[in-house]
């Protein structure tokens, strides 16, 4: 049963007098006695978002190990059936359309994700020269969690490591490697010549398809967060986040689709905290892909397109005063857009 806002806040509410619970740090689970064997904080029940691996109100101790996987079960065995719900019609309601024009299998959104293991050796690192000289403050280190193997790992000898967090799960990794692409390029036309192992500018998990993923996704809170700023990478999130100071911000977000498109099950990810408009920050060469991209998300958000003037920047590259600049006077919808780029043809 689908449960309402307002019935999952009355429940969530009512669980924490009953159990005299209290929220954990991520606001993802009520943390108390355990019903069944009576350990003190052990036993958690589960009032975060949905997904494929998680349902609200499914309980765990981490004591005597008992679960419950349904919130009738939970309400059965702490003696509270008085608040099970019962479904009814809802008359206010609107009509779902897809009563009216059901999606044709093709057009089903899969937006189920495995669990991705870290490389073997992984260690989160708090300084790295490399990332340094990528601008890298402390802040940076404790809101982006990066690591390397230690050189541990053979595999990712001279790579940064960037997990790639989903509800709180690891569901890919980015792995980037420390030389720059002109050094990657220079020296792997060497190995060839020679017949030797080419160096791969990134080694990326491979369990989850990209186009599944957002990277610094959680940074969007559910119903809280009305503006996402769309870029291509991992490194415009830092910068973003870190010259326009919004680390700690609930409002806006930074998010990255991994290259120059979004796909539907991205688009969909955001649609389903409410997100109200988005901001899309590709590069200033990427005048075709933005064109695109800003069309397609233009049925579901309001959309506006940051203009870098300067195509051969990004965001890394951006002072703080030009990106506030560009927020402030570059910002168009994407007819705007177009015509300027028109013009400047």
């Amino acid at each position: 049963m689908i449960l309402t806002k307002t019935e999952t806040q009355y429940l969530i509410e009512e669980l924490t007098r009953h159990l005299s619970a209290q929220r954990d740090g991520g606001n993802k689970n009520l943390i108390c006695r355990c019903p069944y064997c009576g350990k003190e904080g052990k036993f958690g029940i589960y009032i975060g978002k949905e997904s494929q691996r998680k349902r609200q109100f499914m309980s765990h101790c981490f004591s005597c190990g008992r679960s419950n996987q349904t919130l009738g079960r939970l309400l059965e065995d702490i003696g509270r059936m008085d608040l099970a719900v019962t479904q009814t019609i809802d008359l206010e309601a609107e009509l779902n359309p897809e009563l009216l024009f059901p999606l044709e299998q093709d057009d089903e959104i899969d937006d189920s994700l495995g669990i991705v293991e870290l490389p073997d050796f992984y260690r989160r690192t708090f300084s790295h020269p490399y990332l340094k000289n990528r601008g890298f403050s402390m802040d940076d280190y404790e809101y982006f969690p990066v690591g390397t193997t230690k050189g541990l790992n053979r595999r990712f000898d001279d790579y940064v490591i960037f997990p790639v967090i989903d509800e709180g799960d690891t569901v890919g990794y980015v792995a980037r490697h420390i030389w720059s692409k002109d050094e990657i390029d220079s020296y792997n036309r060497k190995a060839k010549i020679r017949g030797e192992y080419q160096i791969r500018r990134f080694n990326n998990s491979t369990q989850n398809d990209f186009i599944k993923l957002l990277y610094n996704y959680d940074a969007v809170i559910e119903d809280e967060t009305d503006t996402v700023i769309i870029v291509e990478g991992i490194f415009d999130v830092v910068a973003l986040t870190r010259k326009l100071e919004l680390y700690d911000s609930r409002e806006i977000a930074v998010v990255a689709t991994f290259g120059k498109k979004i796909s539907n099950v991205q688009i969909y990810k955001l649609q389903s905290k409410g997100v109200k408009t988005v901001v899309l920050g590709y590069d200033g060469d990427a005048v075709e892909a933005i064109k695109q991209t800003a069309s397609e998300l233009a049925s579901y958000f309001d959309v506006l397109i940051a203009d870098i003037a300067d195509p051969t920047k990004d965001w890394q590259d951006l002072t703080r005063a030009e990106i506030f600049e560009i927020f402030a006077h570059r910002l168009k919808t994407p007819l705007e857009y177009k015509l300027t780029k028109i013009q400047q043809r």
